[in-house]
């Protein structure tokens, strides 16, 4: 037997087929579409562009206490000219000084420059260019 609308003192059984599941389902729903959206976006901000890595070409040669540097190639073309070559030299006791001495200044291919060993009390150890992004690059050591 099913009661319908009966007032039983302070007891009230009504007949209604609804409940709270629906709303409860339409919250969860809406939370876990929130919480996707929220990993996605986070996972796709931190998704970088591939970027083609930027190489420079040089020539060294040595005449007795001086070294000559040619750029033969910046690649790609659109990351010339390179805003500063440095070097920094060590003594032959393995002592570093002149700290990023600037070599050259908005380098192109086919820019050169000659240094000094000062008869071969000083050698170039670390030949460093900076791009146009500010990032760097060590394009030369040599310790020996």
């Amino acid at each position: 037997m099913k009661l319908k609308n009966l007032n039983l003192g302070n007891i009230r059984v009504l007949d209604e087929d609804r409940g709270v599941s629906p709303v409860i389902a339409v919250i969860l729903m809406v939370a876990i579409t929130v919480v996707m959206a929220a990993i996605v976006s986070s996972w796709s901000a931190g998704v970088k562009a591939p970027t083609t890595p930027t190489t420079v070409g040089m020539d060294i040669s040595r005449n007795n206490d001086t070294l000559t540097m040619v750029i033969t190639a910046i690649d790609p073309a659109s990351s010339a000219p390179l805003p500063v070559v440095n070097v920094t030299y060590m003594n032959w006791s393995g002592t570093e000084f002149l700290q990023n001495y600037t070599l050259l200044s908005n380098v192109d291919v086919g820019s050169s420059t000659d240094f000094y060993t000062q008869n071969n009390t000083v050698k170039p150890v670390i030949i460093t260019v900076t791009f146009k992004d500010g990032s760097k690059k060590v394009i030369y050591s040599r310790i020996t």
